[in-house]
């Protein structure tokens, strides 16, 4: 049989280990050591770290232990030039916000009916549909312009008219977005080809390719297996400058155009 003080250790241990763990859990919640004094920002480019920093000012002092971050996360998303935020806790009583601004992947040349169109003659357009106001720093990305757009296709809401980043809803956007995301998933390199997708004749895409200005009639169809057939004759035509027109918009066949013979060809 064990003596009464060594059936006493496991107790006394268990005491002190909650003592010491209590102990701390109050020490952790209770002192003005853990009380938040700083809001870190990155990532901001357009938007000033001070405007994120005030929208997160309710949670300054309090306890960071305390703090839901996924509570600061939403608060923050309500601004709609926000596309992600992430919060970080910085112990001993910081936090670290990151965001992600909206960013335009497109240009799209819109009539002069919303604010900046008089100075820039057109808009970004984001992955997610929505219309992103430019500045001038913005103009220095060289993205594909969306033209082909008139005043009556605009939204049915708000009498016809678009407000920055509001999505706008159009069959001939989501035409043109289907387009990017498939050359972002499976040719992005394509993206510095493109000067200019032409809705015009929607939902038939026309492009216009750089350097040399050709002019590519995908039509309708699987718009995936047409632009593997426009890489294919790019990459094995010898005077690419000499193709003026590519026309996918018959079935199984293309018709070339070459600047220099007034001939077409079918492949």
């Amino acid at each position: 049989k064990g003596s009464p003080v060594k059936k006493k250790i496991p107790f006394l241990i268990l005491t002190a280990l909650i003592l010491i763990f209590g102990g701390a859990y109050l020490y952790a919640f209770y002192s003005p050591a853990y009380n938040l004094a700083e809001i870190q920002i990155k990532g901001t480019k357009k938007i000033s770290p001070d405007e994120i920093r005030k929208k997160a000012c309710w949670c300054m002092g309090k306890n960071i232990f305390s703090l839901k971050l996924e509570k600061i996360r939403e608060k923050l998303l309500t601004d709609v030039r926000l596309k992600n935020v992430r919060v970080y806790k910085i112990l001993p009583c910081s936090i670290s916000i990151e965001v992600e601004e909206k960013t335009p992947v497109l240009w799209i040349s819109l009539p002069t009916i919303l604010p900046g169109a008089e100075e820039y003659g057109f808009f970004g357009l984001s992955q997610d549909q929505e219309i992103i106001p430019l500045d001038k720093d913005d103009i220095s990305h060289d993205l594909p312009i969306v033209s082909g757009i008139n005043v009556g296709e605009f939204n049915g809401s708000s009498n016809g008219l678009l407000s920055s980043y509001q999505k706008y809803e159009n069959p001939k956007i989501k035409r043109v977005l289907e387009f990017y995301r498939m050359l972002v998933k499976n040719d992005p390199a394509a993206l510095k080809l493109l000067a200019e997708i032409n809705m015009t004749d929607a939902p038939n895409l026309i492009l216009y390719l750089l350097p040399f200005g050709n002019k590519v009639l995908i039509g309708p169809g699987d718009i995936e297996k047409k632009w593997d057939r426009v890489k294919t004759i790019l990459s094995t035509e010898e005077k690419i400058e000499d193709l003026s027109c590519l026309d996918l918009r018959f079935a199984d066949q293309v018709v070339l155009t070459r600047s220099a013979s007034s001939d077409s060809s079918a492949q």
